[in-house]
């Protein structure tokens, strides 16, 4: 999959856990699916997040008896949008609203997760302009690489008149 850039977390060790999550991400209910975060960097823009696949996961497809690949990105985003969070936290600001722009050369080595299965979503910032975001980011699957992709967000500012 390429991607092996991982700055030195270990120095800014940040475990979230899912409840203090719900301040830093939009999603509420079913919809809100990362975990934890279980390492963060605000200075390296980098960030860890880990998700356990349940059968009351919100993407689970009993037909197919799992997850299909497509909610990973789901996952891969939402850890993003908690990274600037944490951000914005840090800032003494409310948390903006972001869209996702463009995402490119996103693959996963897999079509379904299973139940009981855990994924980590690893994403590093590697680019900034204004308020336009890129960010390289992997996926791991019960602790094998198993995706990996780049995906461009705007973050939405108010403006304070």
């Amino acid at each position: 999959m390429g991607f092996q850039k991982r700055p030195n977390m270990e120095k800014t060790k940040m475990v979230i856990e899912h409840e203090e999550l719900a301040e830093l991400v939009p999603h509420r209910g079913k919809m809100f699916i990362i975990g934890r975060i279980t390492n963060a960097s605000v200075d390296d823009w980098s960030i860890e997040s880990e998700t356990k696949i349940t059968r009351d996961f919100m993407f689970f497809d009993k037909s197919s008896d799992g997850v299909p690949n497509y909610a990973c990105f789901e996952i891969i985003a939402q850890t993003i949008s908690a990274l600037t969070g944490l951000y914005t936290r840090e800032k003494g600001l409310k948390p903006n609203m972001g869209f996702i722009l463009s995402v490119s050369s996103l693959n996963f080595g897999f079509d379904f997760l299973k139940d009981g299965q855990t994924i980590c979503a690893r994403a590093v910032r590697e680019t900034a302009l204004n308020n336009v975001y890129a960010f390289q980011a992997q996926l791991f699957v019960d602790g094998k690489e198993s995706g990996s992709g780049k995906i461009t967000v705007l973050e939405v500012t108010e403006n304070k008149a």
